[in-house]
């Protein structure tokens, strides 16, 4: 009786402990990064990224880059994420625009899967106000693993800009034709 007893104990703490390694393997945890601003050079190269440590396999971010703009602008980022295979490092699943009280404004097309993920987001008129951009996915193996961001935020000119070049063209064709006549006068 003592033997079956002391084999239920031991069946039961096994059972106990495998039970507490799995929940804690299947524990996902968000390891999203603070919200940051996009850095901008002044020719409007946008540039931004994040990396992740080792051994957080399964967790997941969903990190936020923002940034504003002060008129009509024109977007254009690539995301990339590469590692040595598809069983390593990121699994980039979003990568999307939104402005800033979280409507979302533009959503990223995925161009490539794998050992290496490619985004793109673009928006040719995005009016002015704050938005940020959010990058959603999850670490897939212990390696650890990074993305980043490359791109432009260019001002688009308003149509009152374009209108003014085709009126300082047509002044110049002008003054061109006049010159151009009084020498032949």
């Amino acid at each position: 009786m003592k033997k079956q007893i002391r084999a239920l104990a031991m069946t039961m703490a096994t059972l106990a402990a495998v039970t507490v390694a799995h929940s804690a393997q299947a524990t996902v945890i968000d390891i999203s990064s603070a919200p940051s601003a996009i850095a901008l050079a002044p020719n409007g190269t946008a540039h931004f990224g994040d990396k992740f440590k080792n051994n957080l396999k399964n967790d997941i971010f969903a990190d936020h880059f923002t940034f504003t703009t002060t008129g009509t602008t024109k977007l254009d980022l690539i995301l990339t994420s590469t590692s040595t295979s598809a069983l390593n490092g990121l699994n980039i699943t979003g990568f999307s625009l939104y402005k800033a009280g979280g409507a979302l404004a533009v959503a990223g097309t995925q161009v490539q899967t794998g050992a290496t993920d490619k985004w793109t987001l673009g928006d040719a008129n995005l009016a002015a106000g704050s938005y940020y951009v959010q990058v959603s996915g999850n670490v897939v193996s212990n390696t650890g693993g990074a993305f980043a961001g490359n791109g432009t935020i260019s001002a688009v000119p308003e149509p009152e800009g374009y209108a003014m070049l085709f009126v300082g063209l047509g002044l110049i064709g002008l003054v061109k034709q006049r010159r151009k006549s009084a020498r032949f006068a």
